[in-house]
């Protein structure tokens, strides 16, 4: 679902204007199989929208994210990543070369049976990343 229409659609039923860069950057993330950081999305879009600032591309990801289009992919020690897969995943990351993966997710039940939560507290996302070495890297040190 990477379409100019489906973009726009999606962003009006957020209650957002469909302007050339939203459903640039809207498009884009749909696309990427990756997870890429803000300045990997503007470098792509660059070509076919020269006059897009790096500024702009945040703005448009902080909006995006903000009403759930898109999600922030923290990774420690480095710049966020950004995705528009929104179904229940958790992600891999590799200490080494620093690949950032899909995994299906199972253990939000057993999370929160196991989390003591403020009285009141309702949890909308739970987002997990698990640390380590990928295949390739094993051997590294």
């Amino acid at each position: 679902m990477a379409s100019r229409r489906a973009a726009g659609e999606d962003l009006a039923r957020h209650g957002l204007r469909a302007t050339r860069q939203r459903v640039a950057v809207l498009r884009l993330l749909r696309r990427q199989r990756g997870h890429p950081t803000a300045l990997e999305l503007h470098a792509r879009l660059v070509p076919e929208q020269p006059k897009l600032s790096q500024k702009t591309v945040y703005e448009v990801l902080d909006t995006l994210v903000g009403v759930g289009l898109a999600s922030r992919v923290a990774q420690l020690g480095g710049p966020a990543r950004f995705e528009a897969r929104l179904g229940g995943h958790y992600h891999v990351h590799c200490r080494v070369c620093g690949r950032l993966l899909d995994v299906p997710a199972s253990a939000d039940g057993p999370i929160l049976g196991r989390a003591s939560l403020p009285d009141g507290f309702r949890v909308d996302a739970i987002h997990v990343t698990l640390e380590g070495r990928c295949l390739r890297c094993q051997d590294e040190v």
